[in-house]
C-alpha cells in the first residue's frame, strides 16, 4: 500500500500548490503589462513567449529545417528572388540605381509573363527626368508590379498624417480596407472581480492592440499611380535583435493596410481585404475559392512568425540582375528566361554591400530583409504557418504539471517528486521538438523555468516541514530511543501523533532502594558519577528491548513500551528489560566493590520496578516553548505505586494483571502477590512478582540478584516449592479458608524465612481472625495508602 505523508506535509503541499497557482497568474499579469521590452518576461505582444524561449525555439527551427521537417518552398506558382547585387553595378557601371536601368528591367520582365513583380525598394523622389519617365513606362507597360509603402508605427492609437498627393490617395482609395473583426476592444473590458480573477488571461490574448501607422514613406506620385498595388515593408525585430514575426496589418485611422506579401496574395487569390477575417490574438482567415482557407495565427498586435523556408540563397530561385539581362539579350537564353520566370512571382531587391537593409534571422546572421517577405508569401501559397501555443494552453499545460508535482509530492518515498519532477522537466524539451515539427511553437524556457521553480519550491517545502518535524523527533526521541526506533519514526514521522492519543501502552518504573540513606554517604561529585553511570547502564538495557525513556527523576526511571511505534508484545519486552536492569544492577555492584574507591555502602545498590499495561494517554505535553513526548492517565499511577509497593513483600518486580495477561504464556516466572487497591480506586487489581524467566529452556531466578534470602544451596524443586506454597496459600487466603491459608505461609516461611510477603500474610490473616467477623463485600484486598 502506498504510504502518505503526514497531514501536516499535505498541508504545506497544497498551501504551496495554490500558492504556486496564484503566484504565476499574479506574476504573468504584472509582467505581460511591463512597458520596457528590454527586461519584461513577456513580449509586447502580451504572450507567455519570452527571448530566451524564441532563442531555444531557433536551435530547434534550424535542427527541423536541416532534416528536411521545416516549411517547403512553393512550386506552383514559385517564388524568384531578382537580386541587384556588387556586379550588377558593375554590370551598369555606375555607383548607384538608375531607373533608366530598372526601366530595362521592367521591359524585359513584361515579356516573362510573371505572376507579379514585388520591388522590395522605395522609389521616393524624382531623378533624371528622362530615368523616371523611361521607368514609368515601363511599369505602365508592365503592369504586375507591386511598390511598396513605408509606415512609421505606433503601438499607441495614433491619428495618421496624410498628404495632399497622389501617393497617399492611392493608398485611402485603393489599398485600405474594413475586415471582419472579432476581439475585445481595450476599453470594453470587464473590470469587475470575476473578470480580475478568471478572466484577464484570456481576455489578455484576444484583446486587438494591432500597430497604427502615424505617417508613411511613400513612392514617387507618378510610380504611385501606375502600380499595381502597395503594402507595407516594414520591419521591427523582436525585443533580442532577430526578426521572427511580421505584422500582417497596420491600422490607418480605422481601416487596416496589408503588409506587402500579404497584399500580393489577396490580389493573387481575386479576395478583398474586405473580406478576410481578423480574429485578434488567434488568426486571420483568407477564405479562398477553390481552396481550403489559409489560415495565419497571429498574436493580438497582428504579427505571425515567419516560417523561414531556408537561408537565403537555398529557399527559392534567385539571379542577380546583370544576369538575367545578359541572358534576355541573347535570344538563344531568353527561352529559359520564359521558362524560369513564366507564372512566378518575382521580388526584386537591391543586396549589394552598403545599400541592403539586413538582419539577424533564426537561420542566417545579416540577412536582406526581403527574404521576410518572401517566406511570408511562401507561406501563405503553401498555406503553412507555424502557430503559437495560446495564453491559456500554455497556463493549463504549467497548471497540470504543477499539479503533477504537487500530487507526486504527497506520497511519502521521495522519488515520486523526484521521478516526476525531473520526467516533466526532460519531457518539455521533447514535446517542444514535437511539436516544431507539427508547426506548432511552445516556450520551453517559460514552461521549464516555471516547472523547475515549482519542483524547487515543492522540495523546500517537504525538506523544511520535514526537517522541523524530523527534528522535533530527534530532539523528542534521540537520547531516550534505541537508534533503530529513530531512524523509522524519521523515515515514518507520521507514526508519531504530536497531539495526544489513547493507546495500550506498557510503563515502567524503577527506584533506587534507600537512595536517600546512599546520597548521605556520598559527596555531590561522587553521587552524580554514581547515578550517571546507573543511568546509563540502565538506559541502555531499556532502549536495547525496545523502550524509551520518559524521564529521570531523582533517582528514578520512568520508561515506555510500545510508543512511539505500536508493537504487540511490549508487556514482554518492558518485564525482559526489567529482569536485565535486576541482573546487570547485580554486576555493577561487584564492579563497583571491586573499584573501592568509596565506602562499601554505596555499593550496595538495589532497584525496585513496577510495570503496569493499559490505556494511556500519549502525546506531547507541556507549554509551547518545551515539550515532552510522555504518558499520563490513571495506568501511570498504577505503576508507580507498583514500584512502591515492591519494599511492602520484600520484592524487586512487580507487574499489574493487566501486564500479567498479556505476557507470553511460558516465558516468565510468576507469582500471584496480592489484591490491592490504589488510593483514589475501588476497584482491586491483582499484583504479581516476576522472580525469573525461561532463557532457552534454563531458568533464571531473580532472587540471585536481589536481597531475597533463599538457600542458595537448595534444589530447583525447594525454590519452586516456595512459590507454589505462597500460590495456595493466597488462594486460601481469598476463599476467607484461613486456618489453611496461615498453614501454608508458615511452610513458605520455612523455605524462605525472612519473607515479608508471607509475614504480611500471616499478620493479615492474625488480624481478621481477631476481628470475628468479615464485611459482607470483604475482596481480600487492601489499601495501598501510599508510594
Amino acid at each position: 500500500m502506498l504510504k502518505l505523508r503526514n497531514k501536516k506535509q499535505i498541508k504545506a503541499i497544497m498551501f504551496a500548490f495554490i500558492a504556486l497557482l496564484f503566484g504565476i497568474l499574479i506574476l504573468f499579469n504584472l509582467l505581460s503589462n511591463s512597458t520596457d521590452s528590454k527586461f519584461t518576461f513577456f513580449n509586447s505582444n502580451g504572450t507567455i513567449f519570452n527571448n530566451f524561449d524564441f532563442k531555444v525555439l531557433d536551435i530547434f527551427y534550424r535542427l527541423a529545417v536541416k532534416h528536411g521537417a521545416g516549411p517547403k518552398a512553393s512550386f506552383s506558382p514559385e517564388i524568384i528572388y531578382l537580386n541587384i547585387t556588387d556586379e550588377t553595378y558593375n554590370f551598369f557601371d555606375k555607383n548607384y540605381l538608375d531607373r533608366k536601368d530598372m526601366a530595362d528591367l521592367n521591359n524585359a520582365l513584361s515579356q516573362m509573363r510573371t505572376q507579379a513583380v514585388i520591388y522590395d525598394i522605395i522609389f521616393a523622389r524624382k531623378s533624371s527626368e528622362k530615368s523616371d519617365l523611361a521607368f514609368y513606362q515601363s511599369l505602365e507597360r508592365l503592369g504586375n508590379v507591386y511598390l511598396p509603402t513605408a509606415l512609421i508605427l505606433s503601438e499607441k492609437p495614433s491619428k495618421f498624417r496624410w498628404k495632399e498627393d497622389k501617393a497617399h490617395d492611392r493608398i485611402k482609395s485603393d489599398y485600405l480596407g474594413i475586415p471582419h473583426e472579432t476581439g475585445i476592444e481595450p476599453n470594453n473590458i470587464d473590470k469587475t472581480p470575476s473578470y480580475l480573477i478568471w478572466n484577464w488571461w484570456i481576455d489578455k490574448e484576444k484583446r486587438s492592440s494591432p500597430f497604427y501607422a502615424v505617417k508613411a514613406l511613400t513612392q514617387q506620385n507618378d510610380f504611385a499611380i501606375k502600380a499595381k498595388g502597395s503594402g507595407d515593408i516594414s520591419a521591427k525585430a523582436d525585443a533580442d535583435g532577430i526578426y521572427r514575426h511580421i505584422t500582417m496589418v497596420v491600422k490607418i485611422d480605422d481601416k487596416y493596410f496589408p503588409t506587402l506579401s500579404l497584399a500580393v496574395f489577396l490580389d493573387w487569390a481575386g479576395i478583398s481585404l474586405d473580406d478576410v477575417k481578423i480574429e485578434w490574438g488567434d488568426k486571420i482567415t483568407i477564405p479562398l475559392k477553390n481552396a481550403d482557407d489559409v489560415i495565419i495565427p497571429i498574436d493580438k498586435q497582428g504579427r505571425t512568425f515567419i516560417p523561414f523556408v531556408q537561408r537565403m540563397g537555398k529557399d527559392f530561385s534567385y539571379t542577380s540582375v546583370n544576369n538575367f539581362l545578359s541572358k534576355f539579350q541573347d535570344e538563344d537564353l531568353r527561352g529559359n528566361l520564359l521558362e524560369q520566370f513564366e507564372g512566378n512571382f518575382v521580388f526584386v531587391a537591391d543586396i549589394a554591400i552598403g545599400t541592403s537593409d539586413l538582419g539577424h534571422t533564426p537561420l542566417q546572421n545579416d540577412a536582406p530583409l526581403v527574404i521576410t517577405h518572401a517566406s511570408l508569401l511562401n507561406a501563405m501559397l503553401t498555406n503553412t504557418f507555424y502557430k503559437e501555443w495560446a495564453f491559456t494552453k500554455i497556463l493549463l499545460v504549467i497548471f497540470l504539471f504543477i499539479t503533477l508535482m504537487a500530487l507526486a509530492s504527497i506520497p511519502r518515498a521521495s522519488f515520486f517528486i523526484y521521478g516526476i519532477g525531473i520526467f516533466i522537466i526532460l519531457f518539455v524539451p521533447i514535446f517542444t521538438w514535437f511539436e516544431i515539427l507539427s508547426f506548432n511553437l511552445f516556450p520551453v524556457v517559460t514552461v521549464t523555468a516555471i516547472n523547475s521553480l515549482s519542483l524547487f519550491v515543492f522540495i523546500i517545502v517537504l525538506e523544511t516541514s520535514g526537517s522541523k518535524e524530523r527534528l522535533f523527533i530527534r530532539n523528542t526521541f534521540a537520547r531516550y530511543v534505541p537508534e533503530k526506533v529513530v531512524n523509522t519514526l524519521l523515515a515514518e514521522p507520521e507514526m508519531v501523533k504530536l497531539g495526544g492519543e489513547e493507546r495500550i501502552v506498557t510503563v515502567l518504573f524503577s527506584d533506587i532502594e534507600n537512595f536517600t540513606s546512599i546520597s548521605e554517604t556520598l559527596s555531590p561529585t561522587e553521587l552524580v558519577n554514581l547515578l550517571n553511570e546507573y543511568f546509563t547502564e540502565m538506559s541502555e538495557i531499556i532502549m536495547k528491548n525496545g523502550g524509551i525513556i520518559d524521564k529521570f527523576q531523582g533517582d528514578s526511571i520512568m520508561a515506555e513500551f510500545g510508543v512511539p511505534l505500536p508493537v504487540k508484545n511490549h508487556p514482554d519486552m518492558a518485564v525482559t528489560a526489567a529482569l536485565q536492569m535486576l541482573k546487570r544492577l547485580s554486576e555493577l555492584r561487584e564492579i563497583w566493590k571491586q573499584k573501592n574507591t568509596i565506602e562499601k555502602k554505596p555499593y550496595e545498590l538495589y532497584c525496585r520496578i513496577g510495570i503496569n499495561t493499559n490505556n494511556m494517554i500519549v502525546g506531547n505535553m507541556g507549554s509551547k516553548s518545551v515539550l515532552d513526548y510522555t504518558v499520563i492517565g490513571d495506568a501511570v499511577n498504577l505503576a508507580s505505586r507498583l514500584e512502591g509497593a515492591n519494599k511492602n513483600y520484600g520484592t524487586y518486580l512487580m507487574i499489574s494483571e493487566f501486564t500479567y495477561a498479556q505476557l507470553t504464556v511460558g516465558r516468565f516466572k510468576t507469582r500471584i502477590l496480592d489484591y490491592v487497591r490504589v488510593k483514589g480506586k475501588t476497584k482491586p487489581v491483582r499484583v504479581y512478582e516476576v522472580y525469573g524467566q525461561v532463557i532457552d529452556g534454563e531458568e533464571d531466578f531473580n532472587f540471585r540478584y536481589t536481597r531475597q534470602l533463599v538457600n542458595q544451596d537448595s534444589n530447583k524443586g525447594d525454590k519452586e516449592d516456595y512459590y507454589q506454597l505462597y500460590r495456595n496459600g493466597f488462594e486460601a487466603y481469598l476463599a476467607q479458608r484461613f486456618i489453611q491459608a496461615t498453614a501454608l505461609f508458615k511452610q513458605a516461611l520455612n523455605l524462605r524465612p525472612e519473607d515479608k510477603a508471607s509475614i504480611g500474610m500471616l499478620d493479615r490473616i492474625s488480624k481478621l481472625e481477631k476481628s470475628f467477623y468479615l464485611d459482607k463485600d470483604w475482596d481480600g484486598s487492601i489499601k495501598l495508602m501510599s508510594k
